[in-house]
């Protein structure tokens, strides 16, 4: 078991990617020398050098469009957007190219890469630094998007996204980085597949990444109250797991 945050789990996801793959590189707005604004990136230039992790221009639509190009030449690139709202400049970027290469080309081509994007608010920052855009993602075909909610499903969710044959967009919840837990940093469940954090009767409750601690507080809050309330985490918003919450939502009712 080791003691760690979900930015030191992420970081250690990275770090195995590219130990294991010379194909894995990582990029983006201060991610190198700096090892990122939430330093899960720390470290890992030191250790990999500057042609597997480094910094790029501030333009996002060129570290998506540069990520593409890479993607296509066998190479499975991590990008980091920085903030949520900073990715909106690599929007089209994002879903005329990075979401549709597969379909474009009957599969010829693909764009296996990982588009990191620190998201949702209770940081106290500004609008451009407190957005929560999942909705324009999860809505564009062609694109994986997740979202980890505990310090083991980052490292897990990062493991099998960066392995993904397709794009996959991963949201990571600011005001949980540094939160901490006891974990093996192991592989569990896949991409596509939701959890139910706390069993109950009357109600089916749905949350995904910063909300799960929510939901999980209102359940106890109804418990008091007498209601049983049964907390689903998503985990992944696309593909989404209908069986799982359709078997809550059978169980509760509600």
């Amino acid at each position: 078991m080791t003691t760690i945050t979900m930015a030191g789990a992420l970081n250690a996801a990275l770090r195995d990617a590219l130990t294991e793959d010379d194909k894995v590189v990582v990029f983006g707005e201060d991610v190198g020398t700096l090892g990122g604004v939430f330093r899960v990136t720390d470290g890992l230039t030191r250790d990999f050098g500057e042609d597997r992790c480094f910094d790029t221009p501030l333009a996002e639509s060129g570290i998506v469009g540069f990520a593409i190009g890479m993607a296509m030449s066998g190479y499975k690139p991590v990008v980091e957007m920085q903030f949520d709202a900073f990715a909106y400049p690599a929007f089209e970027q994002i879903v005329s190219h990075v979401a549709k290469l597969r379909n474009r080309t009957r599969g010829s081509l693909t764009a296996p890469m990982v588009i990191r994007i620190p998201f949702a608010g209770g940081i106290g920052g500004v609008e451009h630094h407190c957005d929560s855009s999942e909705a324009y993602y999860a809505h564009t075909p062609g694109l994986k998007v997740v979202s980890p909610s505990t310090v083991a499903d980052a490292y897990s969710l990062m493991r099998d996204a960066i392995a993904d044959p397709d794009p996959v967009i991963f949201l990571e919840p600011k005001r949980l980085y540094f939160s901490k837990a006891d974990i093996e940093l192991a592989r569990t469940e896949p991409i596509g597949t939701a959890a139910v954090r706390r069993a109950g009767t009357d109600v089916t409750l749905l949350a995904y990444g910063p909300t799960v601690s929510v939901a999980m507080q209102a359940a106890e809050y109804a418990a008091e109250d007498g209601r049983s309330v049964e907390v689903v985490d998503l985990r992944s918003l696309n593909p989404f797991d209908d069986e799982t919450v359709a078997r809550s939502v059978r169980k509760t009712g509600r």
